[in-house]
């Protein structure tokens, strides 16, 4: 996730488990100061531990939260969330919309839903900035950025022949950066739909998203979208 982050005043990682996020965020220089939160007391004591032993415990905070809801407007300008379903991360946003307003990145990896979060994110005008997909013992993950758009159409789903919902689903830039990982996400997908298909019919669309994602990424790379 670090890879997506840019730098940043105060990065608050929520469900932070051991905390090793914020305590890299700080030592590799991304972020002068970081928030470790978590909802649940068992998983600070380990972050408490962590921080102390690492060079960043004296500009690494823990906090027990939920969501981002003990922070004020401005208290953060970076978000990162892992480690939960794309369907809480948008539940604990829209809980803290006013905390999001100081905010100029969010850092993303959820562990299933990636479409809620794209989906919700294009509805509040959150751009799309980066994008990859990683496998993780046997697990595959979506990780996203975004930025807040000002206003303008988020170029990421400007890909020609898809509708904004079929890119939410399959993901624009992982599409558009031909993303290895996703090639074999899309595969999966095509070879566990298939299977279900005939005995329900409604997938069919899905399936042909899917199939059709595997047929652009699979195009050679100088193939133009």
């Amino acid at each position: 996730m670090l890879a997506l982050l840019g730098p940043c005043r105060v990065l608050v990682d929520v469900g932070t488990d051991h905390a090793l996020l914020p305590i890299a965020a700080v030592e590799r220089g991304l972020a002068a100061h970081a928030i470790a939160s978590d909802l649940r007391e068992a998983p600070l004591r380990a972050a408490r531990q962590s921080v102390l032993s690492s060079m960043a415990r004296e500009r690494v905070l823990l906090l027990r939260q939920d969501g981002l809801s003990a922070l004020a407007c401005d208290a953060v300008d970076a978000v990162s969330m892992a480690g939960m379903s794309g369907e809480l991360m948008v539940q604990l946003c829209q809980a803290s919309a006013h905390v999001l307003e100081g905010v100029a990145q969010l850092v993303l990896q959820p562990n299933s839903d990636a479409v809620v979060v794209r989906a919700w994110a294009l509805r509040r005008g959150w751009h799309l900035s980066q994008e990859r997909m990683v496998l993780e013992n046997g697990q595959f993950f979506t990780l996203c950025a975004f930025r807040p758009g000002q206003g303008a159409a988020d170029p990421a789903y400007t890909l020609t022949g898809w509708s904004e919902a079929q890119l939410c689903l399959v993901g624009p830039l992982l599409l558009a950066q031909k993303d290895p990982v996703a090639l074999r996400f899309c595969a999966w997908q095509c070879e566990r739909l298939g299977a279900l298909v005939e005995r329900a019919p409604g997938l069919w669309p899905e399936l042909s998203t899917w199939q059709t994602a595997l047929a652009q990424l699979t195009l050679p790379t100088d193939t133009h979208l």
